[in-house]
């Protein structure tokens, strides 16, 4: 009762910054104090949702009230995904009672726990036991890392669990993701427009993504020269100039994977012993791919492996090119995985490979010159002010217009093996 009531006054204080402070007068830092209470604020309000919904339950299972779904969606006015996620959430804090402590004092937020609830949606009941037991390294990582890097993290520990637990677990699921796959097509009655839905599994998306991307590139590099500049309804049409530029260059094959390029960033010890607690292996974009059926698919598709630590080509081109070559970009996105602003998750596969010091000023096409940008971030450097910088071990600092450092850390996010 006394931790109870300490954390209501605090809540009360916290309620009443939010309430009688004006966001429209604050300056960047107040904001990211006033942001901060109402996080705080927020998952209190969803930590108090969670003993709601465990109350909710234990009523249903005396006949004296619906599923907490019902309530939660009815009552709690949430879309009918967001109470079945607000109800897993509560099975999640049941399980894991620190996380709930946690929610309550803002230390974690919704999002945290729900990385766990959907991590661990697939496992059966010995598998999820031993997710469990982690939970007190995974709180500690939870109150350090953003949601993003937090549910990466979830899945991989998911994903190793079920790996010990069954060996071609990761094969079998692809190979059913594969056999599910399908193509729709039809018309929209009201708008005339033919819409097409292609379910798939994940390392056929990335392929067929490939070539759609090289196209892209390609006809994005023509409206370049032609003195065109895509506006955001001029993308959309540029993607479908672009897989349907895919489709027509597949040499008749039917199949744009002949012509594709897949790649994939493994560790050593890996890719010579097999998975492990640490193993690495994905996409360039972060899917996570079996080792088994990364050399399966090498018949389907050019897959270019990256082994972390190892050999390769000359990455440094100092002056001699303009853009970035393949082989550094390859490397950068062995590197990392995202855009390299820290609250971005734009994927690499997205991104412009940036110069650091604007190529016309003098600066160089080395892989230390280099960081990749999505649109709006490579926007912002050049016309919004901001400054990136980076050190040799790709440490890098964001700096706002008004001389303020807004974040400096490692721009690698790629497991180390």
């Amino acid at each position: 009762m006394n931790t109870t009531r300490s954390i209501d006054r605090t809540v009360d204080d916290v309620f009443g910054d939010v309430r009688d402070t004006d966001p429209d007068v604050l300056d960047a830092d107040e904001l990211d104090v006033y942001l901060r209470r109402v996080s705080e604020l927020k998952a209190w309000c969803d930590s108090r949702q969670v003993r709601a919904t465990r109350r909710q339950r234990a009523l249903a299972a005396q006949g004296r009230a619906g599923d907490p779904r019902g309530s939660l969606s009815n009552h709690g006015r949430q879309s009918g995904r967001d109470a079945a996620a607000a109800a897993e959430r509560e099975q999640v804090c049941t399980a894991m009672p620190g996380f709930e402590d946690a929610l309550a004092t803002g230390d974690v937020s919704a999002g945290h726990v729900d990385a766990i609830a959907t991590a661990t949606k697939g496992l059966d009941d010995e598998a999820r036991a031993e997710f469990v037991d982690q939970a007190a390294s995974l709180l500690d990582d939870a109150k350090a890392q953003t949601v993003d890097a937090f549910t990466k993290g979830c899945r991989d520990l998911a994903n190793n669990i079920t790996a010990r637990h069954n060996a071609r677990a990761d094969v079998d699921e692809l190979e059913q993701q594969r056999k599910r796959s399908k193509i729709s097509r039809w018309v929209d009655k009201v708008t005339g427009m033919h819409k097409t839905l292609i379910e798939c599994d994940p390392i056929t998306d990335r392929v067929i993504w490939a070539g759609i991307q090289r196209e892209r590139a390609r006809l994005r590099r023509r409206q370049q020269q032609e003195g065109t500049r895509a506006t955001t309804a001029g993308f959309d049409r540029l993607q479908v100039d672009a897989l349907a530029s895919a489709v027509s260059n597949s040499g008749g094959t039917g199949s744009t994977t002949a012509h594709s390029t897949l790649v994939v960033h493994i560790d050593e010890r890996s890719l010579t012993s097999g998975r492990h607690d640490d193993t690495l292996c994905q996409t360039d974009s972060g899917i996570a791919v079996p080792i088994d059926v990364a050399r399966r698919i090498a018949c389907d598709a050019d897959i270019i492996p990256i082994v972390l630590n190892g050999h390769g080509v000359v990455l440094d081109e100092g002056r001699a090119k303009r853009l970035a070559t393949f082989e550094q970009r390859i490397a950068i996105e062995a590197m990392q995985s995202t855009c390299s602003h820290p609250d971005c998750t734009v994927t690499i596969d997205e991104c412009r490979i940036h110069h650091l010091e604007p190529f016309a000023r003098g600066g160089r096409t080395d892989l230390l010159a280099m960081a990749p940008v999505c649109e709006t971030h490579h926007h912002l450097v050049h016309e919004g002010g901001w400054t990136l910088t980076m050190t040799p071990d790709r440490v890098a600092t964001w700096t706002r217009p008004d001389g303020q450092v807004y974040w400096t850390g490692s721009l690698n996010d790629r497991r180390a093996a």
